[in-house]
């Protein structure tokens, strides 16, 4: 069983694109400055990939004009509207299509490539975007970029703007991408991995969790929380949901979201953000956490600004991109204002390109204010969503009388919360989770949920379930419901209208790292055992268990 959530990874970077959405070179748009010290940063990881593709000549690759373009995994057809228009070249599993006129005139023509990286070679960021998954026959999940050009493809001494079809080609490529189909016995997924609330359902869950149980300062610091958002909850209560969220939006600029979860307010706090996420190997990573001195903004263009404070008299932004690959941050600029350190002069400037964070140099107040204006008129406004919107039903509390049936519960579901009917034991159970995640084949998945029976007609809430994270999706097997931690598995069974734990087997370390090990059955208190072969019967028990696969009532 295949349980792992398709949880896409990698970093970013900023590119200067000659067609498509990220920036226009062809002189109608000036770029920030800040996006040329990120380029630079990037010029060495992708000289290779700038030589592969586009340096490819009429000796080593052949064009084609056909409609239909094949590789090993997958066919890209070219609309007929275009058909006498392009080029196209087919190398290994990348398809590179070009626009015909300007290629035949000297000048590239290039439009866009999309690749399927069954080698594992590209990092998404800079040039490459990604735009879904390969799900191929041999059950291994490949990710799918595309890719613009990084340079002007035309006569730019004849116009400086893009010719008309060599744009309609640029800006049919995502249209052309999803339509793409797998080839011998592979699945496309357009888009697959590159969406939040596929993402990051795990991340958001302790958030709620964090609440509902009360956590405090020191326990949302030890899971990575920004404690910022435990002051709010401890000042307001539940009023405070209604004044922090998350959003998932690209700032890392490689078609995948990241998360921001921050404060909603319209004073000075609007787009305020403490926490920000990215994904890495296919693995939420915790970018960055803040405080109420130490905080940050998205900015439009991709990438982060902190902006932090040392009192009155010292105030400063440092201007980051998130690397491609491994998520950490890289310096573009900063400036400082700082009167402590000299109160007739205080304008500071970092050096840029990477360089040490406090290696600040003296600056006018004019470039101090020129670059300052640069990084806030940049600042992005994220579109919250409210925690009170998703904050999980606590139905050990809720009333359930005033549903008739189960079906008449999802009128009060919120939004990403999943449902399912499933036999454990003997009995009917229905399932309902805060919220799932799907699976490397599109399946919604979840790792918690509430459980119910019906007992003379009447709604029965019988407890929880949870497991550690997406790599151990709640699973059935032979009427058994498993749980998952790393160390930890437990196995359920109904009886009577009751959840019953019929079997939990754990591993624990002491600080030296010596390992005991402990197993129950039928409910009883765990009891030391010998060895771990009850923890790894369970685990075998769970590997060849099915995944529960759950319906999304709002999406």
């Amino acid at each position: 069983m295949k349980k792992k959530a398709a949880l896409l990874i990698l970093g970013t970077a900023l590119a200067l694109t000659a067609c498509g959405s990220k920036a226009d070179v062809s002189g109608s748009e000036e770029q920030p400055e800040s996006t040329q010290s990120t380029e630079s940063a990037q010029e060495t990881s992708e000289s290779s990939t700038e030589t592969s593709l586009e340096d490819l000549s009429e000796e080593n690759a052949e064009y084609t004009e056909d409609t239909v373009l094949s590789t090993d995994l997958f066919t890209l057809t070219i609309p007929d509207e275009f058909k006498g228009k392009f080029l196209a070249q087919v190398n290994g599993n990348e398809i590179s299509v070009y626009d015909k006129e300007n290629n035949e005139a000297g000048f590239g023509g290039f439009a866009f490539s999309v690749i399927a990286d069954k080698d594992y070679e590209i990092i998404a960021g800079g040039l490459y975007t990604k735009v879904g998954e390969i799900a191929a026959a041999d059950g291994n999940i490949y990710n799918v970029c595309m890719r613009y050009s990084s340079d002007v493809q035309w006569d730019f001494n004849a116009s400086d703007e893009m010719p008309e079809d060599y744009k309609k080609l640029c800006d049919s490529a995502m249209s052309i991408i999803g339509n793409a189909v797998g080839n011998n016995g592979a699945t496309f997924m357009f888009e697959a991995g590159t969406k939040g609330e596929e993402l990051y359902g795990y991340i958001l869950s302790k958030y709620l969790d964090a609440f509902n149980e009360g956590w405090d300062a020191a326990k949302f610091e030890e899971n990575e929380l920004s404690p910022e958002f435990y002051a709010l909850y401890a000042a307001e209560g539940e009023k405070a949901f209604d004044k922090m969220g998350f959003a998932y939006t690209d700032i890392s600029n490689d078609g995948i979201d990241d998360m921001l979860v921050g404060i909603i307010s319209d004073s000075e706090d609007k787009g305020v953000v403490y926490d920000v996420y990215t994904t890495v190997n296919r693995e939420p990573k915790l970018v960055v956490s803040g405080t109420s001195r130490n905080s940050y903004r998205a900015m439009a263009y991709g990438g982060l600004a902190n902006v932090f404070s040392e009192g009155a008299d010292e105030y400063g932004i440092r201007v980051y991109s998130i690397q491609p690959d491994d998520g950490n941050l890289f310096l573009q600029y900063g400036i400082k204002y700082d009167g402590y350190t000299d109160e007739k002069n205080p304008w500071y400037v970092n050096d840029f390109s990477g360089q040490e964070e406090e290696k600040w140099t003296t600056t006018t107040e004019e470039e101090y204010n020129m670059w300052h204006d640069r990084a806030t008129e940049q600042f992005l406004v994220p579109e919250f969503t409210p925690f009170s919107e998703v904050m999980p039903i606590d139905y050990s509390k809720t009333d359930l009388s005033k549903y008739d049936t189960f079906t008449k519960m999802l009128d009060d579901f919120k939004k990403g919360m999943g449902y399912a009917n499933e036999k454990v034991g003997d009995t009917d159970v229905f399932f309902a989770s805060t919220a799932t995640y799907n699976d490397e084949n599109g399946n919604p998945n979840a790792i918690d949920s509430s459980l119910f029976v019906y007992d003379n007609d009447k709604i029965v809430f019988i407890g929880e379930v949870q497991s550690a994270g997406t790599a151990y999706p709640l699973a059935l097997k032979d009427g058994f419901l498993y749980t998952c931690s790393h160390h930890m598995i437990t196995k359920y069974t109904v009886q009577d209208k009751k959840l019953v734990a019929a079997e939990t087997a754990e591993e624990i370390f002491d600080a030296d790292g010596n390992a005991t090990y402990t197993y129950a059955s039928d409910g009883k208190d765990a009891q030391t055992v010998d060895d771990n072969s009850n923890l790894t019967r369970l685990f075998e028990e769970y590997e060849n268990a099915e995944p529960i696969i759950f319906s999304v009532e709002k999406q």
